[in-house]
This record gives structure tokens, C-alpha cells and sequence, in this order.
């Protein structure tokens, strides 16, 4: 039994302070950007509000190495109206060109603890904060762009409720969930 109290993956915001330098997801096929992108341009898109960057540290991490367990990002997200985004999203007209939403754009897992759910609470933590960030500023969907079909497989077994936003086109994979 753990001498901690409290949550072993506590999710907090992304900071100059945390040590993401050894952060590894693996060497599967994208785990080399999703590594890069936290190591070098996570904290500078954070800063220009392009997108927050959540990450789920360890609490029983030997070192610090290891701290940093998984991370996401959620930015905000428009698409065109058209009748397969209204039908997708359960809307049945909307007076704009655009409807709003938000992206879980990036999600990394640390490839020590990879297979031990985190992943799914990290799409959870991302489904939640959208829900809030809806009722507090607006959006209709959280959308979810997967890089390959092995993802997309993996988002849809989730069984959160996303859905293809455009389910007649196989070459396009993003998938959307209404708030």
C-alpha cells in the first residue's frame, strides 16, 4: 500500500519548472513527435494561448525522470457547418458558417506505464475540461484528430461516444463527440 494520499496521476497544467526532457512514449509509429513536441514546443504554444497542456504526473515515481506519467493538449477548434457536421454533432441548423468545439490535439503515455488505462483517463480528464470550458465560454463537440487507423480504433473502443464527423469518407479519421 502507498504511503500517499491522494490520486496517483494528479492532472496539472504544464509548466516551465517540470522536468519533460526524458518523457519517452515508446518508439511505436508518432511516438517520436508526440515526444518532441512536449519536450520543445509544448511551453511556447502554451504561451501564445494556442492551446493548454495538461500533464498527469507520477506521485510514486522513484525520480524525477519518471515524473511526468502521460500529457494532452486541448485547443480551441471550429468547423464548417454542413449538413454531415450537423448530423454528426445532433444539430439541427446553427445561424453561423463555423461551429465551435475543442481539439485533443496531442496525448502521450509514458511507455512504463502504457496499457495500465492512463490513456483513457487522460481522454476523460480532456472530455471533462471541455465540458466545463463549454459551459463557460461556449462549444458544441470535442473532436479528436487519431494519426493513424490503429488509433482510431482505439478512440472508438474507448466507447466515450466519439463518432466520425464525416463517416462516408474512409481517407478522413477525425472523430467528434458532442458536450
Amino acid at each position: 500500500m502507498s504511503s500517499h494520499s491522494g490520486p496517483r496521476f494528479p492532472l496539472i497544467q504544464l509548466a516551465s519548472h517540470h522536468d519533460v526532457r526524458k518523457f519517452s512514449s515508446g518508439n511505436h509509429p508518432g511516438a517520436q513527435d508526440i515526444d518532441e513536441y512536449l519536450r520543445s514546443s509544448a511551453l511556447a504554444e502554451q504561451a501564445a494561448g494556442l492551446s493548454s497542456v495538461w500533464i498527469s504526473i507520477d506521485s510514486q515515481a522513484n525520480s524525477t525522470d519518471a515524473q511526468v506519467a502521460g500529457y494532452f493538449t486541448l485547443s480551441p477548434l471550429s468547423v464548417p457547418v454542413a449538413p454531415t457536421v450537423l448530423a454528426q454533432l445532433g444539430l439541427q441548423s446553427v445561424p453561423y458558417r463555423a461551429v465551435g468545439g475543442y481539439l485533443l490535439g496531442r496525448l502521450g503515455v509514458a511507455s512504463h506505464l502504457q496499457g495500465q488505462e492512463l490513456g483513457s483517463a487522460l481522454v476523460s480528464a480532456a472530455i471533462k475540461m471541455a465540458k466545463k470550458a463549454r459551459d463557460e465560454a461556449g462549444g458544441v463537440f470535442l473532436a479528436v484528430d487519431p494519426k493513424n487507423d490503429k488509433l482510431l480504433a482505439w478512440y472508438e473502443r474507448l466507447d466515450f461516444g466519439f463518432r466520425r464527423l464525416e463517416p462516408a469518407n474512409a481517407t478522413k479519421r477525425r472523430l467528434v463527440l458532442r458536450l
